[in-house]
This record gives C-alpha cells, structure tokens and sequence, in this order.
C-alpha cells in the first residue's frame, strides 16, 4: 500500500510541474502573468486594479463640495 501511494505521490509531483509549465506558456502567448488560483491576469502599468468608478453626479457634488473647501479657506 506505501507503494501505490509513493507512485501517486509522484504521479501528482510530475503533473503539477507540467501544469505549471503549461501555465507560463499561456503567460508568455497571452502577455500576462499566471497567478496562484492559475488565471492568467494582463500586467497593466498605470493603472488601478480596483479603482472606483465616478458617476458624472458623483463628480459634479465632489467639485462642488472642493469649490466650496477651497472658497471658505480662502476667506479665512
């Protein structure tokens, strides 16, 4: 019984490095990255993974409540 588990055992070592480079070759075709949970994800420079995103309304009440800041520290 040790037998067939050291054969599984290696079997499963043998698989997970072909899995792996199978990983980096997607990675290298797709020009992305191979993350743990093996996605591959697009390396992107400058940008925010998880930004939020404004609505115009949203924009417009926070310039106006930066223009009103601004306006009261200017009179002080």
């Amino acid at each position: 019984m040790s037998r067939a588990l050291q054969v599984l055992r290696e079997e499963k070592s043998l698989l997970q490095r072909q899995l792996s480079a199978v990983d980096q070759a997607i990675a290298a075709l797709s020009g992305g990255w191979v993350s743990s949970r093996r996605r591959v994800q697009k390396s992107v420079v400058g940008v925010k993974k998880h930004g939020r995103v404004w609505t115009p309304a949203m924009r417009a009440a926070a310039s106006k409540r930066a223009k009103a800041r601004w306006a009261k520290n200017k009179k002080a």
